[in-house]
């Protein structure tokens, strides 16, 4: 008894249990912020806060070894030998006593532990029309061709028409962490009983505690990441803060609360540094889904953070400190009755630059190219030419060249491109550190070479080393699942 603190609350006739120890309970006029939940014509009276004993910080260890998940959820942890058309996936592990033989129908995916990461500075990102992205810089673009710099194949060009959108960085971009890899640094908080831990490739968040680590934030700041959950939850993630045992909004960090059904913030103002609970908006984009693609934007250059849901801007707000000296990024699982189920947390990537930055967001299916420009300004026509750092707009019979320097993103009109890369058992797709991706008919992989064909960029050749993670069955629905261990693969040698 003495290890806890307790507190009453009635709240609607409930008990509630509330959030760690730092959290911040307001009342103002019946409207109560409770682990980042906003409750509406509410009449606390008492509060109860069950608080457990924090546990001394650990490092988050993370295992050397690739995986490999199968269609049915399972998977396999060993090491990849090697994989072509003729022999299928060759795979060993501690389990077996001799190499294993896998045909790609029933792969879900591997991850590999070793995959290096790279020092990138491109200017752009690239979507195509098949679902690929790469990270880049465009060199030239007119009706019929699309020409563009890559960290694998130098000077390409492709067909205009397999482009979708791009999307131009701002000065100074650079990738400060993508994972969770193998590299280690996560520090752990609070985890008695265990609350974050680390399984194929993602974190996985299955009690109240905290996981954190110092990046060394310089400029604004982008965390995105995909989370999935069964149950419900309630996340905090805290960006610039300068400790990692505990959230201090006052120190100059903001804070944004996920639930699966609404985004809060937490932050303190520019003109007084008081910290302040900002009643948030719902998520209307999830629709009773377990899974999102989540961006959290946070502009030193003007206070503003924003948070984007599945590349949809969901909302701004303005008026935040950031003037503080933290560095840090901390994930905070809090305890809420509300949430009882574990969370899944993977394709975590940060990032800094200078000045502004917009997340990309997509329209759609539409007959007009369209551009959109620094102060959020759109003007829809045809995109003639990108050349010389302008592009040229023909709109409605006037060109315009404009300066590509005012302009975030350039999405195209729909182009009716056949997609050969959805077919076939050897059609994989290739993700790369510190970002992007390809698709391709798969030929060779072993520890020299990666070899195939892809109906856009033609003959590709990689380094084993420059590949994270290869998707198969691309035209299966995908449903993340929180993969427990004891769904492991079992009987390799029955």
């Amino acid at each position: 008894m003495k290890d806890k603190v307790f507190r009453l609350c009635v709240l609607c006739c409930s008990w509630l249990p509330l959030a760690a120890a730092g959290q911040v309970i307001q009342n103002n006029g019946g409207q109560i912020w409770l682990n980042g939940q906003f409750f509406q014509n509410a009449q606390p009276n008492l509060i109860m806060r069950s608080v457990n004993t924090p546990s001394a910080p650990e490092m988050m260890p993370e295992p050397s070894n690739d995986v490999v998940e199968f269609v049915d959820g399972s998977a396999l942890h060993g090491e990849m030998m090697r994989m072509d058309v003729e022999h299928g996936l060759t795979w060993t592990s501690p389990e077996a006593k001799s190499p294993i033989h896998f045909r790609p129908d029933h792969l879900d995916s591997i991850r590999l532990a070793h995959g290096n990461s790279m020092s990138l500075k491109p200017t752009c990102h690239l979507w195509f029309s098949n679902g690929d992205d790469l990270y880049g810089a465009i060199t030239s673009l007119d009706n019929e061709k699309v020409g563009f710099n890559t960290w694998f194949g130098g000077s390409m060009v492709i067909p205009r028409a397999a482009l979708r959108s791009i999307t131009f960085l701002s000065a100074q971009y650079s990738v400060m962490y993508e994972g969770p890899y193998n590299d280690g640094g996560w520090l752990v908080i609070n985890n008695s009983p265990k609350s974050w831990s680390f399984r194929d490739g993602a974190f996985i968040g299955s009690g109240q505690g905290s996981l954190g680590r110092d990046l060394n934030l310089t400029n604004s700041a982008t965390v995105e990441f995909d989370l999935s959950w069964n149950g419900t939850f309630s996340l905090g993630v805290a960006i610039y803060c300068d400790v990692m045992d505990r959230i201090e909004v006052n120190g100059g960090s903001c804070v944004v609360d996920l639930t699966p059904n609404r985004v809060n913030l937490r932050s303190s103002q520019n003109n007084t540094g008081i910290p302040f609970n900002v009643p948030g908006v719902a998520i209307s984009e999830i629709n009773g889904k377990n899974r999102m693609h989540v961006a959290i934007e946070c502009d030193k250059s003007d206070g503003t953070a924003s948070v984007f849901i599945n590349h949809v801007l969901v909302k701004t707000w303005k008026d935040c400190n950031f003037q503080g000296a933290g560095t840090g990024v901390m994930f905070v699982q809090q305890a809420n009755m509300f949430a009882n189920g574990d969370l899944k947390l993977s394709h975590l990537k940060i990032s800094q630059w200078q000045g502004r930055s917009e997340p990309e967001t997509f329209d759609g299916s539409t007959t007009n190219d369209a551009i959109y420009f620094v102060n959020n300004d759109r003007a829809g026509g045809n995109i003639e030419a990108i050349q010389d750092g302008k592009a040229k707009l023909n709109l409605s019979g006037t060109v315009l060249d404009i300066p590509l320097d005012r302009v975030t993103e350039v999405q195209f009109a729909t182009a009716q491109m056949p997609s050969p890369e959805q077919g076939g058992p050897w059609q994989v797709r290739a993700h790369f550190p510190g970002g992007g991706s390809v698709s391709f008919q798969l030929q060779k992989w072993d520890n020299n070479v990666v070899s195939g064909q892809s109906a856009i960029f033609g003959t590709l050749a990689f380094q084993p080393n420059a590949i994270r993670q290869i998707d198969f069955n691309l035209n299966r629905p995908r449903e993340e699942s929180i993969i427990s261990e004891n769904k492991q693969f079992e009987g390799l040698d029955e």
